[in-house]
């Protein structure tokens, strides 16, 4: 038997001992993570928003949702799920309303399983 092979007899073991344990880590990890739903709620301005863009920053991932209304139409619901590594994150959120930017920025806490409301109806109407 060659040297190559006697090396490859040993390290094959241990290569899928190490692969098994790394796949094991990995699906704990997700399982640890917080999931829920957040739902931007426009209230009474959902006719006037036109587009919504929404960036979830929890440590160092960033989840981002984005909503546009069709040319003549409102906007739909804004909600997404989420799969956070915390409970604890910051939402920042781009409303566009007739022509008019706004920048609203809300920390949030979610629950597992949870739906976190975020109401926007006096943000999208504020001036600045």
């Amino acid at each position: 038997m060659s040297r190559y092979a006697r090396l490859r007899r040993r390290l094959a073991p241990v290569a899928f001992g190490v692969a098994i344990v790394l796949l094991a880590r990995e699906s704990c990890n997700k399982q640890a993570r917080t999931h829920a739903t957040i739902v931007l709620d426009l209230q009474d301005q959902a006719a006037t928003v036109q587009a919504v863009d929404a960036e979830l920053v929890v440590g160092e991932d960033t989840i981002v949702f984005h909503r546009a209304a069709m040319p003549g139409m409102r906007i739909g619901p804004c909600k997404f799920t989420v799969a956070m590594p915390a409970e604890d994150g910051e939402l920042h959120v781009d409303l566009e309303t007739a022509g008019v930017h706004r920048q609203v920025v809300r920390l949030i806490h979610a629950d597992e399983g949870g739906t976190v409301t975020v109401p926007l109806g006096a943000a999208a109407t504020a001036t600045r």
